[in-house]
């Protein structure tokens, strides 16, 4: 007698990202309800599972749905509007300035949705958001898409080179970010999506809310999230308030640990990187944000050594008006290919270490890599199917090199979440992708019409 099994996924070749990163070319994928039951090759399944429903997947590629470590909703809604030529605290401080304190919690749904719907045509099926204002109505309000992960209010109790806005008393901060927790911390959705703590960082943060903010993510047991050490000023700050550079900070005051996600990370030492593997602290690299923004990624960034020593990497997209895009094979691709040019040493990085980021090390950094991050038998069935049938991927010697660097995010063909699918030859099922967009639209106008900005650019618009 054959085992039962629901869904079939037949004849393609599948980058399980397992302990032992097998990769089975005329490969099979057996689901049952949300739950992946055996991956292999096609013929032991085949002969193995009789599927209510088998999948033909030849000339497709079968793997783990990324993680983006790093995503922003409201950010969605100043697309295009800062002038391309302020980089680091003057472009945070126009964006903040000009835009985000004029957004209504329907602003920040809608351009969550538009950057979900992004972020699942191009094969993210987990997000770690950055922080909302709206962080209830948001969970609630973009839940139905139909996409897991963490999620949390933004916070943070201290100015820093004239960034004020939208500044809050620590003990507001801490009472508003655990109320969030306490109401979504079993998540919403079916618990596809659950609540974090999210405080800003960038020196933006006390001492003292780092560290409660630690305790509280460690007493609900979930994720602390927050940017550090992304640019010159912020240590240069941090060292004058505190005596310590960012990482030094908190390690001397024990706000890290492997519950702690640190994001941007361009300007670290040696020393701190010692004191990441020592706490198990994880990072996210952000490289399209830390080179459009001017972070100094090629001359500042050790990420191959922090990746030598062990600490835990993954990737993030970042904002829609920093990095400007959601697509992370594009995000693969930079995690790959800077290094090599940076550290003048082309075997110094490689495409299985950029798909192990965006997969295995982001479920691992927000505390997933047991359910989520690889395909293998018990794991959740969070699986994206990827078209090869196209120009860049031949001829197909490497499907692992065609991916991260001939790929982009549009090759991505379905989406499976939790076992339900969420996109179909690339359609979302889950919300009207047009409605969406229509609604956004409308809404882009009126936060410009707010604002009162000019669309930036050098050239006339007529």
């Amino acid at each position: 007698m054959k085992e039962k099994a629901d869904i079939l996924l037949a004849g393609g070749t599948v980058i399980t990202v397992d302990e032992q990163r097998r990769i089975y070319r005329d490969g099979a994928l057996a689901m049952r309800g949300n739950e992946i039951v055996a991956v292999g090759k096609r013929a032991d399944l085949v002969a193995r599972y009789e599927a209510k429903h088998t999948r033909d997947c030849r000339n497709k590629l079968i793997m783990p749905g990324f993680v983006n470590s790093h995503l922003h909703f409201y950010h969605t809604m100043h697309r295009g509007l800062a002038p391309e030529g302020l980089g680091g605290w003057l472009w945070s401080n126009f964006v903040h300035g000009k835009v985000a304190t004029i957004l209504t919690a329907e602003d920040e749904i809608i351009g969550g949705l538009i950057v979900l719907l992004e972020t699942i045509k191009s094969g993210t099926t987990t997000i770690l958001e950055a922080g909302s204002y709206n962080p209830a109505a948001v969970i609630e309000g973009i839940s139905r898409i139909g996409i897991r992960g963490l999620m949390g209010r933004r916070s943070f109790d201290q100015a820093i080179l004239g960034h004020s806005m939208l500044l809050e008393d620590t003990d507001t901060c801490l009472r508003e970010n655990e109320k969030f927790l306490k109401t979504y911390r079993d998540g919403y959705n079916g618990g596809l999506l659950k609540a974090c703590v999210d405080v800003v960082g960038l020196g933006r943060c006390t001492n003292r809310l780092y560290l409660e903010s630690k305790k509280m993510a460690d007493d609900y047991d979930t994720t602390l999230n927050l940017h550090l050490a992304a640019m010159t000023e912020e240590v240069t700050d941090t060292r004058m308030k505190t005596g310590y550079r960012p990482v030094e900070n908190l390690y001397r005051i024990g706000a890290l640990g492997r519950n702690v996600c640190l994001v941007h990370m361009v300007q670290v030492t040696d020393r701190e990187i010692r004191m990441l593997k020592e706490t198990q602290t994880n990072v996210i690299h952000c490289p399209s944000t830390a080179l459009k923004l001017n972070y100094e990624l090629s001359s500042k960034g050790r990420f191959p050594e922090m990746v030598e020593h062990g600490v835990n990497v993954g990737i993030g997209s970042d904002a829609s008006d920093c990095s400007n895009y959601a697509d992370m094979i594009r995000t693969m691709y930079l995690a790959a290919v800077l290094p090599k040019d940076y550290r003048n040493d082309a075997g110094i990085s490689c495409a299985e270490q950029a798909i192990e980021m965006a997969t295995i090390n982001g479920a691992k950094a927000i505390g997933m890599d047991k359910q989520i991050g690889s395909l293998e038998a018990g794991k959740n069935a969070d699986i994206i199917l990827i078209n090869m049938r196209r120009p860049e991927w031949y001829p197909n010697f490497s499907e692992v090199q065609n991916l991260v660097y001939s790929a982009s995010g549009d090759a991505v063909e379905t989406v499976y979440i939790d076992g339900r699918l969420v996109m179909d030859y690339r359609r979302v099922l889950t919300v009207d992708e047009d409605e969406v967009m229509d609604r956004c639209a409308v809404l882009g106008e009126q936060v410009l019409a707010r604002s009162g900005l000019q669309v930036p650019g050098k050239w006339p618009i007529l």
